[in-house]
């Protein structure tokens, strides 16, 4: 084997690590949306939020908010927050659920793409670092808006009920986020 092949294995450890830590791991890991320090963000210099909808907010089969998603909402905007709702679901789904919030949207955002955050950035007219994307999902949520170099925070999904898709996701992503957990302690 060539020499070259001996130097560049004590490097492919620090490449995974560079990668994990970049891209899949999140700013913040939350059980909700309901228990993030929104004051907290706000006094670091965050604006904006970006919500994923299906597992984030509700369940992919409820067609509106809850009560307690429209409050929360309400109160983030009477903060002076301004949101986006950012989802890879249809723009029929996306339309109903905002419609009682009056968000501005992404629908068919194709995360992890960042083509969506950057279009909810333009909506928002904020920077990167002003902007907090907000989401269930690692390979989805996280990588796009740690790609988009905005801030992220991953919420435990609500629901154990996830199309076949993203079941299939949730296997890698349980190693990741027991990777995360440890590298926080």
């Amino acid at each position: 084997m060539p020499a070259a092949y001996f130097t560049i294995q004590p490097n492919i450890r620090n490449r995974i690590a560079y990668i994990m830590i970049n891209y899949f791991y999140p700013n913040e890991y939350v059980s909700s949306v309901y228990k993030i320090n929104y004051e907290a963000l706000w006094q670091s210099g965050i604006r904006g939020l970006i919500f994923d909808i299906d597992n984030t907010l509700a369940t992919y089969d409820i067609e509106n908010p809850s009560k307690e998603v429209l409050k929360l909402i309400r109160s983030l905007s009477a903060k002076g927050f301004k949101i986006c709702l950012l989802s890879n679901n249809n723009k029929n789904r996306v339309v109903l659920f905002n419609k009682p919030l009056g968000c501005k949207f992404v629908f068919k955002a194709k995360k992890p793409s960042i083509k969506g955050v950057k279009l909810a950035l333009k909506y928002l007219n904020l920077s990167t670092c002003q902007v907090a994307l907000i989401g269930d999902q690692v390979f989805t949520d996280c990588l796009a808006g740690n790609r988009a170099n905005v801030y992220t925070i991953l919420t435990k999904p609500i629901s154990k009920i996830d199309e076949w898709q993203v079941r299939l996701k949730r296997i890698p992503e349980k190693v990741i986020l027991k990777l995360y957990l440890k590298s926080r302690k």
